[in-house]
């Protein structure tokens, strides 16, 4: 029985090891803004499609909150619910965000981002928790991603 039970600790050890080093292949290939409407004076409403190859099993991203900066300074606030990613899969997902303008920015200026104006001054820093079924999860951050790459339809 004592024996029963080390293959069985070691068989767990050795599937729970190979199931956790495809979680290093998760990777965004594509990002591509869908939408974006305004909500009253200051809110706005946007829909993003991104694409997401997962090698791994399936995981939530929760508490996703992204800052949109023009020169530095706070431009947008963008918040979204929870997103569930299919395990073992290639999919594009359509992720919705509600936002708020930051106060004491100047509105007009976001339409720069929707006429294809220069958008060397605007970037964007995403914070967001990875998440299993089982609860066990990782907060991730990116800071300060040029907004230019992302929505000239390249590959991440």
């Amino acid at each position: 029985m004592r024996m029963f039970r080390l293959l069985l600790l070691a068989v767990t050890a050795l599937l729970a090891c190979s199931c956790a080093s495809r979680f290093d292949e998760v990777e965004f290939t594509s990002v591509r803004l869908v939408s974006v409407a305004p909500e009253g004076l200051t809110g706005l409403s946007v829909l993003l499609e991104v694409g997401i190859h997962n090698p791994a099993v399936a995981f939530s991203i929760t508490g996703m909150q992204a800052v949109v900066k023009s020169s530095g300074r706070e431009a947008v606030i963008l918040e979204s619910d929870q997103l569930l990613v299919d395990g073992r899969s290639d999919r594009c997902y359509m992720v919705p965000l509600k936002g708020s303008i930051a106060e004491g920015f100047n509105p007009f200026s976001l339409l720069s981002l929707l006429d294809g104006a220069d958008l060397s001054g605007f970037t964007l820093s995403v914070r967001a928790r990875l998440a299993l079924r089982s609860g066990l999860g990782k907060v991730i951050e990116f800071n300060d991603i040029p907004v230019s790459e992302l929505l000239d339809d390249t590959v991440l």
